[in-house]
């Protein structure tokens, strides 16, 4: 759904007349010309749309005037941020000696990219200028969200005083241009997954898919997000479409629902998943979601029919893949090859192409993969670091092969020798307890991962965890309320979205 903002109808102020720089009184002035509030495009059967965001532009404007400097120089055709910048860098706006605090305080991650996603989170959270209300309750907003959160009084400020609202209408034909250049290269992306995977119109049961453009981040970053039923896609300034990437979220919006419905049938393979748990290139959220791994597995093999990929090159990277952990990759691009010649939809073909997995056969030819090593980190990790990763993964290993009581040793020998709020390891500390049948432990182990985690798998599941306790506890409104929580991230990790479901129909361990 569109948000409109109005705009106040005066001349244009000092600082939008031509000036020193003929480069930004050619972005800004031709916004004079502009006369409609926002851009956008609609494409497919209404469910995905391609559009700019108000209230993502105020927040990263506002870290840009705070000291957001990352990507800078880095050119990616027109100079959007360099130009508000400027702009913003020649007024007097009062709350911005507060901006810059909160910046330079709220700083996480190792790369500038992590320390911009917990801004672009907070942004597709927001409702639109100038109250930017969230559009969640604040209690159950993601943790990367809820870490930024305290900006936005200070953003309502920045918003007033810098007034970006007149900004905002004077970048419309850049607005425009930028949709105008993506639309016809993305209506066909879109048209032709369609196609390929033959969905039925109005397949998307009220979900949304979002692509928005936006000016003042790094130039070329994506980043995703999914919350409850929408799918985010954020694309930076870059000379080169996105459009790999916009299908990759695509094809996530059209299967993860898959994942879900056939959940059942999927759980049938679960032992696959020790397999893929012992590669060590495998991220963590495929390690502990089974039907996670096997839709990024099933999107990778449709990229490479919709790609047409010739054979003798497909048959190498599907079994580089499988080598990265994506073990059901080979299957998934062989069972494809009989999708392509019938008649059937994916959503219709999807349950038997699952029941043709043959665990035995399955199975033995994975014994016979080579895993690839664990990726180098982009910076030199330190002997603590690369210690806490491996006690981390072990103890995550003893947990899947029930070994409870190793778990734990492991898990507190982290938070006693390195460290002591490792979200990770008191996740593991409560999920342990839970599973030795020690629910008051769980539950304070859980409510400290919440308290410290910003991983929202995490996150996730604490609050699947803690609904269940208080099912059991006979506190049903306790319980909902922490399914609602966990309702908003869930949507990116099938077998956390069905529990999430499941709680909310009826309390855990009724009948």
């Amino acid at each position: 759904m569109m948000s409109s903002q109005r705009t106040r109808s005066r001349k244009v102020s000092r600082r939008f007349r031509l000036g020193p720089s003929p480069f930004l009184a050619a972005i800004l002035m031709a916004g004079i010309l502009a006369c409609s509030p926002s851009a956008f495009a609609q494409l497919g059967e209404g469910s995905v749309v391609l559009k700019t965001s108000p209230q993502l532009f105020a927040v990263l404007a506002a870290i840009n005037a705070a000291g957001y400097n990352a990507g800078l120089g880095a050119h990616a055709g027109r100079r959007t941020r360099e130009a508000v910048r400027a702009i913003l860098a020649r007024e007097n706006i009062p709350v911005l000696p507060k901006l810059r605090d909160f910046y330079a305080t709220h700083r996480i991650g190792l790369s500038a990219a992590q320390n911009l996603a917990q801004y672009v989170s907070l942004a597709l959270l927001l409702g639109p200028p100038p109250d930017f209300h969230f559009k969640i309750a604040r209690q159950d907003l993601p943790p990367d969200a809820a870490g930024v959160a305290g900006m936005v009084p200070l953003l309502r400020q920045f918003y007033r005083q810098a007034d970006l609202a007149d900004l905002w209408a004077r970048l419309q034909p850049h607005r425009r241009e930028a949709i105008a250049r993506y639309s016809t290269p993305v209506r066909r992306t879109i048209a032709l997954t369609d196609a390929y995977l033959r969905f039925a119109t109005g397949a998307y049961l009220g979900r949304t898919y979002t692509i928005y453009l936006d000016f003042l981040g790094a130039a070329h970053q994506v980043q995703g997000r999914i919350y409850r039923d929408h799918y985010y896609l954020v694309i930076m300034p870059s000379r080169r479409l996105k459009l790999r990437e916009i299908r990759y979220q695509y094809l996530h919006f059209l299967l993860d629902p898959l994942a879900v419905k056939y959940a059942p049938q999927i759980q049938k393979l679960s032992p696959l998943a020790a397999i893929g748990r012992k590669a060590p290139a495998l991220g963590s959220d495929y390690k502990n979601d089974f039907s996670l791994l096997l839709t990024e597995c099933l999107i990778h093999a449709i990229e490479l029919r919709m790609d047409r990929t010739p054979p003798a090159q497909a048959q190498k990277e599907v079994s580089r893949l499988a080598s990265q952990g994506l073990i059901l990759t080979p299957y998934f691009y062989k069972a494809l090859g009989e999708f392509q010649n019938q008649d059937a939809s994916m959503d219709v073909f999807y349950p038997s192409m699952i029941r043709g997995i043959n665990l035995r056969q399955e199975t033995a030819e994975l014994a016979q993969i080579k895993f690839a090593p664990a990726p180098r980190p982009a910076l030199p990790p330190t002997a603590h670091l690369s210690e806490k990763t491996r006690l981390l993964d072990r103890g995550d290993n003893d947990i899947y092969d029930g070994q409870y009581q190793q778990a734990l040793t492991v898990f507190t020998q982290v938070l006693k020798q390195i460290d002591a709020k490792s979200a990770h390891a008191l996740f593991g500390l409560a999920v342990a307890e839970s599973s030795l049948g020690k629910p008051d432990l769980a539950e304070k182990y859980f409510k400290m991962t919440l308290a410290s985690a910003r991983d929202p798998r995490l996150v996730t599941w604490s609050h699947i965890y803690l609904g269940r306790i208080a099912d059991l506890n006979g506190n049903r409104k306790e319980a909902l309320a922490q399914y609602r929580a966990a309702s908003v991230t869930a949507a990116a990790y099938p077998q956390a979205l069905r529990a999430v479901q499941e709680g909310l129909q009826h309390p855990f361990g009724s009948e």
